[in-house]
C-alpha cells in the first residue's frame, strides 16, 4: 500500500491518523519531534510524509525543506495554523498539499490515495534482484538492465551501485563510500566519486535521477522513480 512517516507531537492526533491509515492497510512510521523525523525519514523506506508545522525543535517548515533538498517523496501538511503566509512559506519550502485542522480522516485518506497513486513507480525487491520500473538491478549476477538491455558497467561503477542500492533511500558519507570501494587510504579524495558517479548517472540514462547528491555529505539512491 505505501509506507508513511507521520510527524506530529499531539498524540491525539497522532493516534487518530495512524490508525485510520493502518486500517486501510498502509504501514506507520511516527515521530513526534524533528530530530526523530529526521532519523526516520533516513532509516526507513518513505512513500508519502503527513508533517505537522509547530514541533519540538526544527519547524515543519524547515523539516520540509530538508526533505525536499533530499528527495521528491509527497509532502501534506496536518496544520491548525490558518495564516495564508503560513502556508505560502510551507508550499515554497516545497509541499504539496496543506490540510487544516481538523480534518475528516476520509479526507486525508483520498489526498493520500491521490498522491500515491499519481506519483511514483517503486522498487520491487526479491532476494537478489531489485527492479525500478524498466531498471533491474542483479545482484546476483552483477548486472544491470534498462529496457531489457544490458547496461555495461566497469566493476568500480557496479560496486559503487550495489554500495548505493544496498542502502537504499540512506545517505550514503564520502568517506564511507571511498573506504568501502577504493580503500582507506583514499580517503578525501572525493574526486575519484565525482568522476565515477557522473559516469554511473551518464549509463543509468533516464534513471540517473535516483542517484541523490547531498551537498557535503554524499550520496542516496532512491526506491522510487517520479512517472
Amino acid at each position: 500500500m505505501g509506507n508513511i512517516l507521520l510527524v506530529e507531537d499531539d498524540p491525539s492526533t497522532r493516534k487518530l491518523v495512524r490508525v485510520n491509515l493502518q486500517k486501510r492497510g498502509y504501514s506507520v512510521s511516527e515521530a513526534e519531534d524533528s530530530h526523530g523525523a529526521l532519523a526516520l525519514f533516513q532509516e526507513v523506506p518513505v512513500d508519502l510524509v503527513l508533517l505537522d508545522l509547530v514541533l519540538p525543535g526544527l519547524s515543519g517548515v524547515d523539516i520540509c525543506a530538508w526533505i525536499r533538498a533530499r528527495s521528491n517523496v509527497p509532502i501534506i501538511i496536518l496544520s491548525a495554523r490558518t495564516e495564508e503566509d503560513l502556508k505560502i512559506a510551507a508550499l515554497d519550502a516545497g509541499a504539496d498539499d496543506y490540510v487544516t485542522k481538523p480534518f475528516s480522516p476520509e479526507e486525508l485518506l483520498a489526498r493520500i490515495r491521490a498522491f500515491l497513486r499519481r506519483t511514483y513507480v517503486s522498487a520491487v525487491k526479491d532476494e537478489n534482484k531489485i527492479q525500478i520500473d524498466n531498471l533491474v538491478i542483479d545482484l546476483a549476477a552483477r548486472r544491470v538492465f534498462i529496457n531489457e538491455n544490458d547496461v555495461s558497467l566497469t566493476g568500480t561503477e557496479y560496486d559503487l551501485l550495489a554500495e548505493l542500492v544496498n542502502r537504499m533511500n540512506a545517505i550514503v558519507t564520502h568517506a564511507e563510500l571511498l573506504r568501502d570501494i577504493w580503500g582507506a587510504e583514499y580517503l578525501g579524495s572525493n574526486h575519484y566519486l565525482h568522476t565515477y558517479i557522473g559516469r554511473l548517472r551518464k549509463k543509468l540514462g533516464e534513471y540517473s535521477d535516483l542517484v541523490e547528491t547531498v551537498p557535503g555529505t554524499g550520496y542516496s539512491f532512491r526506491s522510487k522513480k517520479i512517472i
